[in-house]
């Protein structure tokens, strides 16, 4: 080889090979190996991931949401949606964890995961309570662990378990920042308001002619009419083909009888024995002798043993429904023994009656209706490529319907939100904002992308175009008119308003005088009220905040939503909590300071381990993990 390889030929071979590894990805290779990474797709310190990991809690993430999900979620859907994404940024974090944890030396003893484990009631025997070994093993392999992989999640979930209780024991709040919340919440105030109608008694504001049309001359921009657009609108959907297939009365009476037992049969009901008992060794016992097969009534020791006749609404008990009324459960399912308000509950079904079906009469304008809609999106799809090669063809709107069969709406002008000119709307439009906001960009009679929804497909085209203008005064005189009074009028209430508080703030007349030239009644609370029983004195809202944060015996204004009329508002008194109000809920705010303060550390320790340990990821064993879900699907 030594000879071969200082050989001219030799050299060109040897060239040739290392072109070829690079070619081949060998150079990404040698590059892992150098980062430190070897395998893995992520490492903090001795703690690390590889792709087989990260699929395996894919796998177990979509697993959980499947099962109770009615629209499953598949890898590839995981992918566009950016679920890998999440998953691995969340595997991440925890491997930081976890990496600075053994950096640490944390690490938990086998006693403390043997005891987490035997704690799992998933792995426990229903008669005796214990772990149980060979349900241990069937559950790991339903959920896709190995033994010894389980026993790492479980010694992770403790490390990262001790480290945060570490980082929040015995945490309590100091008294000091606890008075001061007693103090806050614990305070007592009382309010005295009246509703102020400004203009009540004012002349009538009639502006003339001239003050009419100085007001538009001063508002031409924003009196401007926005552009607005005559829309033509083709909408396609499942639907507008329904009429095009057809449904056989042969096809319904097939599904009927498919499918009449689990579709079109009342609910069922069910006779199971329900047996309680005083303690967990007879219920144990009970539990054998009935899965034996034993007599219900020979069953010693129950404190109550009847028979029960129900439906599956009827159950209030989750577990006990399932266990009775659950997918695939017949004649001698079992539920128990499980403790309830200190009893003990064995239970076994006895037989099951099925519901009465419903005649096909009743229920094939169903059966059709599900048919046809099956086969209109099939159509449906078919006329989709239809659609895509009309559009390609560089077909008008009008030709692309007639294609397709389709009518054309038409849409007299609106504004780019779908508004017309006198405040219309239309659901269609908004149905197709989308295609509606590119028809505002292009030409008039250019045809717009096609805009998929959910249950619909658009394409708009712009039929004219009205250009932005100011409308001539005479036109909207009326108008304008109104806009210039309502603004004179809000600026002569707020006058009003700040006249009335300046009058009581500089001492001219009294909080009481100013309610009774105005002719308003003052209503006072009966009784001080705190921070944490006001809103359940009814106090609204508004008046809750401005009594809280006004100074005692100033005066304030709160708009109320009725045109010129306010809430005059003053603090009549500020008092300290009591003493007994102060150990009344000192105990409470104290706890959640605490925990507000253990929520804070444990923000912390996780700054602390994000800047202190170093996180490597691998950018290219994830993107080649990503593309082999892509390439399997």
């Amino acid at each position: 080889m030594k000879r071969l390889t200082n050989s001219v030929f030799g050299k060109i071979i040897l060239m040739i090979v290392i072109v070829g590894m690079a070619f081949f990805g060998v150079d990404s290779v040698v590059n892992v190996l150098r980062s430190g990474l070897g395998s893995n797709v992520a490492q903090a310190g001795s703690r690390g991931f590889d792709p087989a990991d990260l699929d395996r809690r894919v796998e177990t993430v979509l697993r959980n949401m499947n099962t109770t999900s009615e629209q499953p979620v598949t890898k590839t859907e995981a992918l566009t949606n950016g679920l890998i994404d999440q998953i691995f940024e969340s595997e991440t974090a925890r491997i930081t964890v976890l990496g600075y944890g053994a950096s640490l030396g944390v690490s938990p003893s086998t006693d403390a995961v043997l005891e987490q484990t035997q704690s799992i009631e998933a792995f426990q025997n229903p008669l005796t309570g214990e772990l149980d070994p060979t349900l241990l093993r069937q559950r790991l392999q339903q959920l896709g662990f190995t033994l010894r992989e389980f026993e790492e999640q479980i010694g992770d979930d403790l490390m990262i378990q001790t480290m945060q209780s570490a980082a929040t024991a015995a945490v309590s709040a100091p008294q000091i920042l606890s008075d001061v919340q007693i103090l806050y919440f614990g305070e007592a105030r009382n309010v005295s308001w009246f509703f102020f109608d400004a203009l009540k008694g004012a002349p009538p504001i009639e502006p003339t002619d001239e003050e009419v049309k100085a007001y538009y001359d001063s508002h031409l921009e924003q009196l401007k009419q926005p552009e607005r657009r005559g829309i033509d609108l083709l909408r396609m959907s499942a639907e507008d083909f329904i009429g095009e297939v057809e449904v056989t009365e042969q096809e319904i009476a097939t599904i009927y009888e498919a499918t009449k037992s689990e579709r079109f049969s009342d609910p069922d009901q069910r006779t199971y024995a329900e047996l309680v008992f005083d303690n967990r060794d007879a219920a144990r016992a009970a539990f054998g002798v009935l899965a034996g097969g034993g007599d219900p009534n020979a069953v010693a020791g129950a404190v109550s043993n009847t028979l029960q006749t129900s439906r599956a609404a009827e159950v209030s008990d989750e577990m006990l429904r399932d266990a009775m009324f659950g997918a695939g459960k017949q004649s001698g399912a079992m539920f128990g023994p499980r403790e309830i308000n200190g009893q003990w509950i064995v239970a076994r079904l006895i037989s099951v009656q099925p519901g009465p079906v419903k005649p096909i009469e009743e229920v094939s304008d169903v059966i059709r209706d599900e048919l046809a809609r099956e086969r209109a999106q099939i159509l449906f799809s078919e006329k989709m490529e239809s659609l895509d090669q009309a559009l390609a063809a560089g077909f008008d709107l009008g030709q692309v319907a007639g294609e397709l069969k389709i009518p054309v709406m038409s849409f007299i002008e609106v504004d780019a939100n779908g508004v017309s000119e006198t405040g219309r709307q239309f659901g269609m439009l908004n149905e197709a904002k989308d295609a509606l906001a590119q028809a505002f960009r292009l030409k008039a009679g250019e045809l717009t992308s096609r805009f998929d929804t959910p249950t619909a497909i658009f394409v708009a085209t712009t039929r004219e175009i009205v250009p932005a203008s100011t409308p001539a005064f005479e036109d909207i005189k009326p108008g304008v008119r109104t806009l210039l009074v309502s603004d004179l009028q809000s600026s002569a209430s707020q006058a009003a308003v700040t006249s009335l508080i300046d009058s009581i703030s500089s001492g001219t007349e009294t909080f009481d005088q100013a309610a009774t030239r105005t002719e308003a009644v003052i209503e006072t609370l009966p009784q001080p009220v705190t921070r944490s029983n006001a809103g359940s004195a009814g106090i609204p809202g508004p008046i809750q905040q401005a009594m809280f944060s006004t100074q005692l015996g100033k005066v304030v204004n709160l708009p109320t939503g009725t045109p010129n009329v306010h809430v005059i508002l003053t603090v009549k008194s500020i008092e300290p909590p009591s003493e007994a109000a102060m150990a009344g809920i000192g105990a409470e705010l104290s706890a959640a300071m605490s925990n507000t303060l253990a929520q804070d550390l444990v923000q912390a320790l996780q700054a602390e381990i994000s800047s202190s340990m170093k996180l490597r990821t691998n950018k290219a064993a994830l993107a080649a993990y990503k593309r082999s879900i892509s390439e399997t699907q």
